[in-house]
């Protein structure tokens, strides 16, 4: 049974090459586990760019944990997102690990399922237990069904919807028209019949990235759970990303383009590219996480875009609720132990420093990220902010995928059966679209299937 196990998670690494974005910065050499600095417990950590200065970030961090805890220096590796899939599962089946390891939230079904983590159930108690957590967030402590922790929630990412409140009052709209699908979609074509242009800039409807993105599942999953559908059946047997409520989703998403209230050229463009054309000013709308507050705060010379047209005039609104309920992606990362680490213990106190509410509070900060910690919410930097207060209550209507192990698996295959129907769509007229839709959604189900078929 192991060796299935680890046969089907190395297929999911050649597959996985996609990784979560973003490069490395400021690596620093990795200690072996188990190592000695002058006396001290070296607890070797990977984490991946979480932040602008990632090692640093986290180092500063931790300034407080190895002062508290004098005989503990933890040695950081910043572990870049395109690789990360491959480093972590070639170290799990080789056992030649760090001490801690951040995973993405999609990912710790497939590693847990190697049986390369440490459950940490016994210790969750000292960290206030389940009941601390976001219940979105510890969907992904470990797998479905089972009794084992493997993985702490560290931070989570949410998406929300940011406009421009000087667009829609040329338009002549107000704000509280985005709250639902319909008042969504007006809103946008009164944008679209307004031609607006601000400060030398034609501002269109909506900016969404196509197949060229990283986010491409994360994008469409809220639309597909607004019809009412899912990726897999309740009893997690086989995919339903083909039932009628899927397809209805799919059609309300796609749509938005067919009508020309996103530019065809967004399409090519991934969620960083689709940033940066509304904050220059290109577009009305788009969705993101909470880090994009940091960037249209934040002054140029540090790398934000406060004083801009856009910086003056956004907004943020909760994604427009579908006709089964308004739902948002919920991902981020959590923390975990390999088996073969040498200082388990040690390790775990570095992770229960991380999980307290000053550091959960601080690494928001750093990162932009949320906490996956409730009561970091109770902080003035999340309550009393009134763009961040949008992702608070936002992270209550948030959703994840199942944390199976197949997982790692099923999401490449959406991935590349997702942009395949970006292309079909595109060339496609409206009185076939919803057949296309309904084939390429039907081909995906099909391969999702044989995976769970091979997994029973």
């Amino acid at each position: 049974m192991r060796s299935l196990k680890l046969a089907v998670v190395m297929l999911a690494v050649s597959i996985l090459g996609f990784g979560c974005g973003g490069g490395t910065s400021g690596k620093s050499a990795p200690v072996p586990a188990g190592g000695s600095d002058a006396g001290s417990t070296v607890v070797n950590m990977w984490v991946m760019p979480n932040s602008l200065e990632p090692v640093k970030d986290i180092e500063a961090l931790l300034a407080e944990f190895e002062k508290e805890n004098p005989g503990i220096k933890v040695k950081i590796t910043s572990v870049d997102w395109g690789s990360a899939w491959t480093k972590i599962t070639t170290a799990a089946t080789s056992g030649d690990t760090p001490d801690i390891v951040q995973l993405g939230s999609t990912w710790v079904g497939a590693i847990s399922a190697m049986g390369a983590l440490v459950d940490l159930k016994d210790k969750v108690s000292e960290i206030g237990g389940e009941a601390a957590f976001l219940p979105v967030a510890w969907v992904s402590s470990g797998l479905e069904g089972g009794k084992a922790v493997t993985s702490i929630p560290w931070f989570v990412d949410c998406r929300a919807l940011y406009y421009r409140s000087d667009v829609l009052k040329k338009a002549g709209v107000p704000e509280g028209g985005l709250a639902e699908w319909a008042g969504f979609e007006s809103t946008l074509n009164k944008i679209k019949e307004s031609d607006i242009e601000i400060d030398g800039i034609k501002v269109v409807p909506l900016g969404i990235p196509g197949k060229n993105d990283w986010n491409v599942i994360h994008n469409i999953a809220p639309w597909i759970w607004g019809a009412g559908g899912d990726f897999l059946s309740k009893d997690r047997k086989t995919s339903v990303i083909n039932s009628q409520a899927a397809v209805d989703g799919m059609m309300y998403y796609v749509g938005l383009v067919k009508k020309g209230l996103v530019p065809l050229d967004a399409l090519e463009l991934n969620t960083a590219q689709v940033s940066s054309n509304f904050n220059n000013g290109s577009y009305s709308m788009y969705f993101d996480g909470p880090y994009e507050v940091k960037t249209l705060t934040m002054p140029a010379e540090q790398g934000g875009t406060a004083g801009s047209i856009t910086s003056r005039n956004f907004a943020i609104a909760p994604y427009p609720a579908g006709p089964k309920g308004r739902f948002a992606f919920v991902g981020g990362s959590n923390l975990a132990i390999f088996k073969s680490a040498k200082n388990k213990e040690a390790a775990w106190q570095v992770i229960k420093f991380l999980s307290g509410n000053k550091s959960q509070v601080t690494y928001a900060k750093s990162t932009g990220f949320l906490p996956s910690v409730k009561t970091a919410f109770e902080d003035p930097y999340f309550s009393n902010d009134p763009y961040r207060k949008v992702f608070k209550e936002a992270v209550n209507y948030g959703r994840t995928y199942p944390c199976v192990s197949s997982w790692g698996i099923i999401e490449p295959i959406l991935v590349r059966r997702l942009g395949i129907l970006w292309d079909h769509v595109l060339v496609t007229g409206d009185a076939d679209l919803k057949k296309v839709i309904k084939s390429d959604l039907d081909a995906a189900a099909k391969e999702i299937n044989q995976v769970l078929s091979s997994r029973k």
